[in-house]
């Protein structure tokens, strides 16, 4: 086939593609045009229809359960990052307005009923035709696009709204089973008499993308204050999902990414609550939009709530509030504790909100309306969230350098990355299989006190040599469970990050 003829036959196919999708949406409106409420039906679809539209266009995301489940589970203060007078004017044009002309302008008549049934009928035949005679003359180029491109189906509107939001229902009407215990086997040594408390604070980071850590090789110096510090960056770890709502729930579970799902996550126990079974003390600490079920059962404090002075603002605090709340607690961690610190971090698209004043990187994007931003702007602002949270974890380490009444650890993994344009891709979560490096790839680094490492017998040359191959969020349960020398058979010691590096192997039962 020559290439005119092969791009007259693209050409072709696309239009009676369009004409299918015309003749498949006339036909459910059709269905929802009954008196009294099909105008109502219809414009209801304009609206949904204009914001899906506004968001794909704007951050080339893609709309399924997932992202609805994001929507479903944001506060108010993420949600108006994104309300923009862009947004307000792009609905306005594509939803308002033909939707207010469908409902006082148009009138519509409508036929007695056995007569709309007919018309139906009509409809669907002819529905049938044209997608019977779209297929059969390009079944080749549509078997394509289904096998190799099923994700455009997130993109057609409003189905996909619909669709996801079907799945998240169903999710939600799934039927709960009772939480399953996880690792009733498990139980840790006692501790001698003159062992120091460990310590371990866990960073949950926001949004933090490995593509921008100079600790991992990245040009600009967003990781300068952390020089000297002596932390252990690892190279390669890649996120369970592209979202908060998935991957939080992921990391601190026992399923691996294989396995995971939301409903599977929240009737089961996971990493936190076997370890307080086993006599640690565990506390989540909040500065973000929840835990997403994680913390359930666990003692909780929302450190956003209490409006610290100079760090909040508008119901919203930066993250260096961690520092304060850490400074706080450390002296009634009078046993082996586990303080997870779910941060702000690099929460789009208002980047510039992440970081106080002072900023190493400018000039800045000072907008959420972050495609009227350049390149430069967009990038400086975001590397300025990721300097910011550089500084929060050297202030946090330094307080725990400090002590020495406690064996410390510190422990920063994000949640996922983040698209900043490339390839006209904004913000996250875009399905896993599709999903570019950006999202996925993400910073880990670890920070241990001259007494962990003795503690915990960890060969310094060891754990550098396993910081450069390849980690994920898979591995941060049997981590957890080893650095307080869990010992279970659900452990897996060659998962445990730290697991083949210490000198002295803890005494743990491996997966059977």
């Amino acid at each position: 086939m020559s290439r005119d003829v092969g791009d007259v036959r693209v050409l072709a196919a696309v239009g009676a593609l369009a004409l299918l999708l015309w003749a498949a949406f006339s036909f459910i409106c059709r269905l929802l045009c009954w008196p009294r409420t099909g105008k109502f039906a219809v414009a209801a679809l304009l609206l949904i229809g204009a914001a899906a539209a506004h968001f794909i266009g704007t951050y080339g995301i893609f709309i399924d359960k997932g992202m609805a489940r994001n929507v479903v589970q944001t506060d108010w203060r993420e949600a108006t990052d994104l309300l923009s007078f862009r947004f307000a004017l792009d609905v306005a044009l594509r939803g308002i307005l033909p939707a207010a002309i469908l409902v006082f302008l148009v009138e519509v008549r409508y036929a007695p009923w056995r007569r709309s049934l007919m018309q139906i009928g009509w409809h669907a035949l002819l529905l049938g035709v044209v997608g019977a005679a779209s297929v059969f003359a390009f079944f080749g180029e549509y078997a394509d696009i289904a096998r190799n491109h099923r994700e455009l189906r997130h993109l057609l509107t409003p189905t996909n709204v619909a669709n996801s939001a079907y799945g998240l229902w169903k999710e939600s009407r799934a039927q709960r089973q009772p939480v399953t215990r996880l690792a009733e086997d498990a139980t840790r040594p006692a501790a001698s008499a003159s062992a120091k408390p460990l310590v371990v604070v866990l960073l949950v980071g926001e949004t933090a993308r490995a593509a921008s850590f100079s600790l991992g090789g990245y040009g600009r110096p967003t990781n300068a204050a952390l020089a000297g510090r002596d932390v252990v960056y690892f190279d390669s770890v890649t996120s369970c999902g592209t979202d908060t709502a998935t991957s939080l729930p992921c990391m601190f579970s026992d399923l691996g990414e294989k396995n995971f799902s939301v409903n599977k996550a929240n009737a089961r126990e996971n990493v936190l609550h076997v370890l307080q079974r086993t006599g640690v003390g565990v506390t989540w600490l909040e500065n973000n939009s929840g835990c997403k079920g994680v913390c359930d059962r666990i003692e909780t404090e929302d450190l956003s709530a209490a409006g610290a002075t100079g760090l909040c603002a508008s119901g919203e605090c930066l993250d260096a509030i961690f520092v304060d709340a850490l400074r706080r607690r450390l002296p009634k961690s009078n046993s082996d504790s586990l303080l997870v610190l779910h941060m702000k971090g690099s929460h789009g698209p208002a980047y510039f909100r992440r970081a106080p004043s002072a900023r190493p990187f400018a000039p800045i994007c000072a907008t959420a309306v972050i495609q009227s931003c350049t390149e430069e702007s967009l990038r400086n602002t975001y590397d300025n969230s990721i300097a910011y949270t550089s500084e929060v974890l050297a202030q946090s380490i330094d307080l725990l350098a400090a002590d020495n009444t406690r064996d410390t650890v510190l422990l920063y993994v994000s949640d996922h990355g983040e698209s900043l344009g490339e390839r006209g891709i904004y913000l996250h979560g875009l399905p896993k299989l599709i999903a570019p490096a950006e999202q996925t790839r993400i910073p880990l680094l670890l920070w241990m006190s001259a007494g962990a490492r003795e503690r915990l017998g960890v060969d310094t040359i060891k754990l550098r040599e396993r910081a450069s191959r390849a980690a994920s969020h898979d591995n941060l349960f049997p981590t957890l469970l080893g650095l307080f020398d869990v010992r279970a058979r659900i452990y897996d010691q060659n998962a445990d990050l730290l697991g083949t590096v210490r000198d002295r192997s803890p005494e743990l039962v491996g997966p059977r």
